[in-house]
C-alpha cells in the first residue's frame, strides 16, 4: 500500500508542477504582449482556477479508477 501512496503523491506533484510551469509560460507570454493589469486580475486568475480544478478532477478520476481495480 505504501508504494501506491508514493506513486499517487508523485503523480499529483508532477501535475501540480506542470500547472505551475504552464502558468509561468502564460504569464511570460502575456508580459511580452504587454497586457494590462485587468488581464492578470480577471482572465489569468480564471485560467489558473480552471487549470487547478481540472488537475484535481483528473487526480480524483484516476484514484477512483485505481481503487475500483483494487476492489475487483
Amino acid at each position: 500500500m505504501n508504494k501506491a501512496v508514493i506513486k499517487w503523491l508523485l503523480i499529483f506533484s508532477a501535475l501540480l508542477f506542470a500547472d505551475w510551469v504552464l502558468m509561468i509560460l502564460l504569464g511570460c507570454l502575456s508580459g511580452i504582449c504587454q497586457v494590462d493589469e485587468r488581464f492578470y486580475c480577471s482572465v489569468y486568475c480564471v485560467i489558473g482556477k480552471v487549470l487547478l480544478a481540472s488537475t484535481a478532477g483528473l487526480v480524483i478520476y484516476l484514484l477512483i479508477k485505481f481503487i475500483s481495480k483494487k476492489i475487483k
